[in-house]
């Protein structure tokens, strides 16, 4: 349960969804992410349901992106773009890496 690569991505994504919150300002993907790692912490039986808030956690920030660059004319903010970007990436690995035989 205590792996370094396991429990490496579990703070990477705690990292990657205050960062995100922090210059997005969309609470609800960093809420979810944050409550990804507290389900790992608490009991690894939750894979499957990891891997479902996983998938609607990636879902939700796609489509708040494409809200804020259309919408929202926030299509210069490098910064929140490449946060997005980052997060996405980590909560892919994680997904991968949940269902992976070590």
């Amino acid at each position: 349960m205590w792996d370094g690569e396991k429990l490496f991505l579990n703070f990477l994504v705690l990292i990657c969804a205050a960062l995100y919150w922090f210059t997005t300002s969309h609470y609800i993907p960093a809420v979810l992410g944050f409550l990804i790692v507290f389900l790992y912490f608490f009991d690894e039986t939750f894979a499957f349901m990891t891997l479902i808030l996983s998938v609607l956690t990636l879902l939700l920030m796609i489509i708040l992106l494409f809200i804020d660059y259309y919408y929202f004319s926030k299509g210069d903010d490098f910064a929140q773009f490449g946060f997005s970007v980052l997060y996405m990436g980590v909560l892919y690995f994680k997904s991968k890496s949940i269902f992976e035989a070590s």
